[in-house]
């Protein structure tokens, strides 16, 4: 879901353990959650290889507002360690000028509109469409212009008001606080960052505007983890700052930004515009620099997403294929 408004909306902007501090456990109320206290920090995944060690800091989003965690381990780390590399970008490159790309704001804000006309309640299912009256009311109100909108962004819209709305941000709180630590330490940052030419941006977005995206399993998915998962997202955040990765693992989350990365860069406009391989380029960029800064420095620092870490065939079973050596954060209660 985090590239979708970056890969449309933002033409050639950046888009994607130990127990220091007591844990105070977080105070639920009316579906809000407020964690107390600053939680003792996420712990290190380590991936060896020839000697040479990658620690790997894994970001979380969404956390509850205001969440506050120790660092001092992560300027431990910096510290030792000779570079530090930022999880994969997606760049949106044009030869437009800063304000030409002003100009297209109107065409973008059209671009959320269904290109035929149609209304949410045409195009959903009669069950899914009524799922969504109710989450619609709860989170966003009543509303009508969003009811033209295309399911892809009226899901992300519901999804923003519905963390808010639970005490969530997602706004990210690792990356900032690794760059800042690191250049305090004098350490090298690198970011992986891939650039996609869509060439004209005006002829992108007219021809974006022209046609349908296979974005109801992307909506469909979006309801799903509204109504399962947002009770749990502050406690999973909470799990991260504490370290306890197993704890983390055993509360299930519906997986719905694939299906929406897949509406946007599996369409036919996205694969026109290069898009189709992205996630993949990015993630292999990623590896890369890893690969580079293990090969000639004794120690690392890497920042990436928990999700793209952890899951099913994700960077940790990649680099474990590429014959490094992972051991898992230790989590002492």
């Amino acid at each position: 879901m985090r590239l979708i408004l970056p890969l449309l909306l933002s033409i050639s902007a950046t888009p994607v353990l130990s127990q220091d501090v007591a844990a105070t456990p977080p105070v639920v109320v009316a579906n809000t959650v407020e964690v107390k206290g600053v939680l003792p920090g996420p712990g290190f995944w380590q991936a060896s290889k020839g000697g040479n060690i990658v620690w790997i800091l894994a970001s979380i989003r969404p956390v509850p507002k205001g969440m506050e965690w120790e660092t001092i381990k992560l300027e431990r780390r910096l510290a030792q360690s000779q570079a530090l590399i930022g999880g994969p970008s997606v760049k949106l490159d044009s030869k437009l000028g800063f304000f030409a790309k002003i100009g297209l704001v109107p065409s973008l804000l059209k671009a959320r509109k269904n290109p035929d006309g149609r209304t949410l309640q045409e195009i959903l299912q009669p069950e899914t469409y009524r799922r969504w009256q109710v989450m619609k009311q709860k989170y966003i109100g009543n509303d009508k212009d969003i009811e033209s909108w295309r399911p892809i962004f009226a899901a992300q819209e519901l999804y923003e008001k519905a963390i808010r709305k639970a005490g969530l941000s997602n706004k990210g709180i690792v990356w900032p606080e690794a760059k800042d630590l690191a250049k305090k330490a004098d350490v090298p940052v690198t970011r992986p960052e891939i650039t996609v030419d869509i060439g004209d941006p005006k002829k992108f977005i007219k021809e974006f505007n022209k046609r349908a995206l296979s974005d109801v399993a992307c909506f469909e998915k979006t309801l799903d983890s509204i109504e399962r998962d947002v009770q749990f997202m502050g406690e999973r955040g909470r799990l991260w700052a504490v370290g306890d990765i197993a704890g983390y693992r055993r509360i299930a989350q519906t997986d719905f930004s694939g299906a929406c990365i897949d509406a946007l860069v599996g369409s036919g406009i996205g694969q026109s515009a290069g898009l189709g391989d992205v996630q993949q380029r990015a993630r292999s960029a990623w590896l890369q620099a890893v690969d580079a800064a293990v090969a000639k420095n004794p120690s690392t620092v890497a920042v990436v997403n928990i999700a793209d870490l952890i899951a099913p065939g994700g960077l940790l079973d990649r680099l474990q294929a590429r014959g490094y050596v992972i051991t898992e954060p230790v989590y002492v209660p």
